[in-house]
């Protein structure tokens, strides 16, 4: 039923700005409705209104006049709307639509109708130029009076009033907007805001509005981009009586009577409406304030506004951007902070120092206050405590598509088994259960473990796999990891949820790469490869670890910020073919309750503290896929992607774990020229040897990373951060080597090649190690060297583009 209103609806001229999706979500807002040849759909003067889309039929809108008589405005046909009027200015139905046929159509109420507007804004635009273009009908149907007040409540729609928290900064800054406010309480003419995108030019116009007209007058707000198109023959008054019935009634300054008209990006409207509009300006008599907004500098006016209308505006105020004044950012965010727990009865959250230091550090240039706002409004929105820190500051520029991608959730299918959950829960406790199983086997009956093979496949098996899988499926152990799946167990039952020490969140690369060190060096000093009672010690410190961090801290802390095989796996899967990412335009435009992040009542939100559309790297994302059934507006796409393409795109990563990458490869230098001697002879002269050259190398490696990279000295992935992570592949390539050596029979495995020749059959034989070897430096470094050049030159593009739009 659904699918036969989304197809209806996709043929309504109204809605042809919305894709498939969007018409689909909507069409589950409408109601059939069926009426019989003569029936009346909407009756003159009734007080419940609708918005009804016609589908099939034919229907007349007629009008009562004095007495009895009704007269016909136009006739509707299939594909027209109406009742959009009443529900615009909540007034009585002002004609009666009158069946000629039988008829059927698609109701939408008037809640329906207000989301429908607030979910689709740009909606907004499409139904002032309808009434604009409907103007003949209007002023048949309605009073002058009454006009105007359509209008104006279509147009006051775009004002966002609620939106202005009449904020401004410091006292400094406060002070100097109070005195431009009471120098025009009582201009002598009328007034240019100049300022970037996003400084505050609308709210800066209803400031001043109130002070002149109070709150209660008009303020009407039109868009100079569509300005031609819709108002250009709207602007001027009559020329003579007998037009005034048709245009006088719409004439823009009479919408505003009283009141203000301000005209958004004033610059964007053509040189000719921009003379035709100085005319009307002048001859207007005062009927309204008038304040033209642009984004330009005021040197720049001359050029970019004609003088005629140039002269029309006596004041001219430039708010300055953001950036220029960043001593008014923490007074502006705590205050954002501060009206949002007033209007949502929470408690007034604070901003740490880290976050603080992190606002400041922006330079807001894709949309300054706004941008601003933006980012707390959504850092309220999604904290759990009244402490806002860094994984709550989420800004910049939002994730992007680079490449061609196959979304696996068009499959409906694993669609359906994502969104339901049932499969992962059920691997997850199966997972948890064998491996309580093989703790069990390994401290009580651990000659079971060794006779049966089970201790040889943890260490000759899982942990290459992991090395191998990585790269071209992500964290993909990690959907099923079980220590995560105990951790969680247990956590759920009892949690003291303290704030993350911010050390931990500004330092997780160091403890990660400290705990890996850790790990290897037990694994090899203990030879615990070979001893089962070890290996379940180490287990189980894991295990203890994991669960003490997630009883004290939220979501899963351990695996972002502490885990070394989560650092390793996260590292191999940056240039993995299987991501999970979002549709930020759909993010942005329709949710408003971040679902992906805060989660809902039966599923939790992201465990990494990841909000998706602004996940552009797959380090933090243990593909879970709790975003794919939290998501109200199918948003989450589960990608395959070209291998290795993600390093040279990276933009938000943790940069720090170029010093983990470091670290990785230089211990392959212990681990392969010292550790093969551990078979020969083990001493305690060996091991501190061993230890003293490993620590030294794999410290070394992550300062010498960190030399090069000099990492977060740009919030933006740098070139160099780029290379290091691009090393990624051969640094793995490195690790399997290394682990391919203990791989169960591997030593005693030979493959052979065998020929006739003269002198009888001849064979070669390769060791099955010396071949994995080859195989896996062969993969590495061509890998490497191709997302190397990749990098290169999609740096070098970059640059040239630059380069080009600073010349024009």
């Amino acid at each position: 039923m659904i699918d036969d209103k989304a197809y209806s609806l996709s043929n309504v001229e109204l809605l042809s700005d919305l894709s498939s999706g969007e018409l689909a979500e909507l069409a589950s807002e409408f109601q059939w409705e069926n009426y019989a040849l003569g029936s009346e759909i909407i009756k003159q003067g009734q007080e419940e209104h609708a918005f009804y889309i016609l589908i099939k039929g034919k229907a007349d809108i007629m009008i009562r006049k004095e007495g009895h008589r009704m007269r016909r405005v136009r006739s509707l046909s299939p594909g027209d709307t109406f009742g959009e009027f009443s529900l615009l200015n909540g007034m009585a139905a002002a004609s009666t639509i009158l069946c000629l046929e039988e008829c059927q159509v698609l109701a939408l109420d008037s809640e329906g109708f207000a989301r429908m507007l607030l979910r689709w804004p740009k909606l907004y635009q499409t139904f002032i130029g309808r009434l604009t273009q409907n103007l003949n009908e209007a002023n048949l149907t309605l009073s002058e009076a009454n006009y105007k007040e359509i209008l104006r409540s279509a147009l006051q729609l775009n004002q966002y009033k609620d939106k202005f928290y009449g904020l401004w900064g410091g006292a400094r800054t406060t002070a100097e907007v109070e005195r431009k406010l009471e120098e025009l309480a009582q201009p002598k003419g009328h007034l240019l805001l100049t300022g970037e995108r996003g400084t505050g030019r609308q709210m800066m116009a209803w400031y001043v509005h109130q002070r002149q007209s109070g709150t209660e007058a008009p303020f009407v707000v039109v868009d100079g981009r569509r300005f031609d198109q819709q108002w250009k023959d709207l602007i001027m008054e009559p020329a003579s009586q007998e037009e005034s019935s048709v245009v006088y009634n719409s004439n823009l300054f009479d919408i505003a009577e009283g009141g203000t008209l301000f005209i958004r990006e004033i610059n964007l409207i053509s040189p000719h409406t921009q003379l035709k509009l100085a005319q009307s300006i002048n001859s207007q008599r005062n009927k309204c304030f008038i304040i033209g907004g642009l984004d330009s500098e005021p040197d720049d006016l001359e050029r970019i506004i004609i003088p005629e209308l140039r002269k029309c505006f006596a004041h001219t105020y430039e708010i300055t951007p953001l950036r220029k004044r960043k001593r008014d950012i923490p007074i502006l965010a705590q205050g954002f902070l501060e009206k949002l727990a007033q209007k949502n009865q929470r408690n007034v959250p604070v901003l740490n120092q880290e976050a603080t230091q992190l606002l400041l550090s922006h330079h807001y240039q894709q949309g300054n206050v706004s941008e601003l706002i933006q980012v707390i409004e959504r850092a309220f929105y999604i904290a759990e405590q009244d402490v806002i820190g860094l994984e709550q500051i989420f800004f910049g520029p939002t994730a992007e598509q680079n490449g061609h991608t196959i979304n696996l959730l068009a499959s409906p299918t694993l669609k359906g088994l994502l969104k339901k959950g049932e499969l992962i829960s059920w691997i997850r406790r199966v997972a948890a259960a064998l491996f309580i199983g093989l703790v069990l086997l390994l401290l009580f009956n651990p000659q079971v473990a060794v006779s049966t093979k089970v201790f040889a496949l943890v260490w000759g098996l899982w942990w290459p796999a992991l090395a191998l899988i990585s790269p071209f499926l992500g964290r993909l152990w990690c959907t099923v990891c079980p220590f995560s799946t105990i951790m969680e167990f247990v956590q759920k039952r009892v949690h003291m949820n303290r704030a993350i020490p911010e050390f931990v969140i500004k330092y997780d690369y160091i403890l990660v790469s400290f705990l890996f060190l850790t790990i290897f060096w037990v694994e090899v000093i203990t030879d615990m490869r070979f001893n089962p009672s070890y290996t379940a010690v180490l287990l189980i410190s894991i295990q203890v670890c994991a669960i003490i961090i997630a009883v004290l801290y939220p979501r899963h802390t351990w695996c972002k910020h502490f885990c070394p095989l989560g650092g390793f796996i996260g590292t191999a899967s940056v240039g993995s073919m299987l991501e999970v990412r979002a549709d930020p335009s759909v993010c942005l435009n329709k949710c408003t309750t971040f679902e992906c992040y805060v989660g809902t009542e039966n599923v939790p939100g992201c465990p990494m503290s990841q909000h998706l559309p602004f996940l552009d790297n797959n380090l933090d994302c243990k593909l879970c896929f709790n975003c794919v059934r939290n998501c109200p507006n199918g948003s989450v796409q589960v990608n395959l992607r070209l291998v290795g393409r993600e390093v040279w795109h990276l933009v938000r990563v943790n940069q720090g774990f170029a010093v983990f990458i470091g670290v990785m490869l230089g211990i392959l230098v212990p681990l392969y020229y010292l550790a093969s001697f551990q078979r020969i002879e083990v001493s305690t002269s060996w091991k501190v040897w061993f230890s003293l050259f490993y620590w030294g190398a794999g410290l070394t490696g992550g300062m010498l990373a960190w030399m090069i990279v000099k990492p977060f000295k740009t919030k933006a992935a740098s070139l160099r951060v780029k290379l290091i992570f691009a090393f990624t592949p051969l640094v793995l390539a490195g690790h399997i080597m290394y682990q391919a050596a203990y791989i169960p029979g591997i030593s005693s495995l030979f493959l052979g090649i065998g020929y006739n020749a003269q002198s009888g059959l001849q064979s070669f034989y390769i060791p099955a190690t010396a071949l994995a070897n080859g195989i896996a430096i062969t993969f590495g470094l061509v890998l490497t060297g191709i997302t190397i050049a990749l990098v290169l030159l999609r740096t070098k593009e970059k640059r040239v583009a630059r380069s080009d739009k600073l010349v024009r």
